[in-house]
């Protein structure tokens, strides 16, 4: 990894690489190595990934109280709402006018919306939606198209994830970009 903290995409597999952002200066290799261990078993005793990273396990319980303090690192349990017999769907949404924050309120109130980013390209808001079944799907549309300025809403049902692969070393690689 280079020094200059650039976030670096590199995949041979796609003909891909560049820059895509630029990675907190608080964060080295050593991170990395440790998230990406974590995000495989965020279960794995200290012990044992500052056996896996060269490093005491003092080392590890400091920098992963520094990473979630500091940094907004979280854990949590990943379940796959489809498994639940759930169903589980992407929303995108344009929002007419000047009423975006407000559409924005008003769609996370929603309990059914799990994540909600505001986003660039054609559409204003990107959720995840998570209901019981197609009533309650019915149910999330029509509160949503009563929302002032909501328009275009487009709504993708996810059949099954394909991939998810969040490590952050696929981006802190390093490359031979500028």
């Amino acid at each position: 990894m280079h020094n200059d903290n650039r976030l670096r995409y590199s995949n041979p597999n796609d003909g891909l690489a560049g820059i895509v952002g630029v990675m907190d200066p608080r964060i080295d290799e050593l991170d990395i190595k440790l998230l990406d261990l974590l995000q495989a078993d965020a279960r794995m005793p200290y012990v044992q990934l500052a056996s896996r990273l060269g490093v005491s396990d003092t080392t590890v319980r400091s920098r992963i109280d520094r990473l979630v303090s500091q940094l907004g690192v979280k854990f949590g349990v990943d379940v796959d709402p489809a498994d639940l017999g759930l169903l589980y769907l992407y929303m995108a949404a344009r929002v007419q006018g000047t009423s975006l924050a407000r559409a924005i309120e008003r769609v996370s109130q929603l309990p059914e919306i799990v994540f909600l980013a505001r986003t660039t390209g054609g559409y204003d808001l990107l959720a995840e939606v998570v209901c019981r079944g197609r009533v309650d799907l019915i149910r999330v549309l029509d509160e949503l198209r009563a929302i002032p300025g909501l328009v275009d809403i487009d709504m993708l049902h996810v059949l099954t994830v394909e991939k998810e692969d969040w490590r952050i070393s696929r981006f802190a690689s390093a490359s031979t970009e500028p």
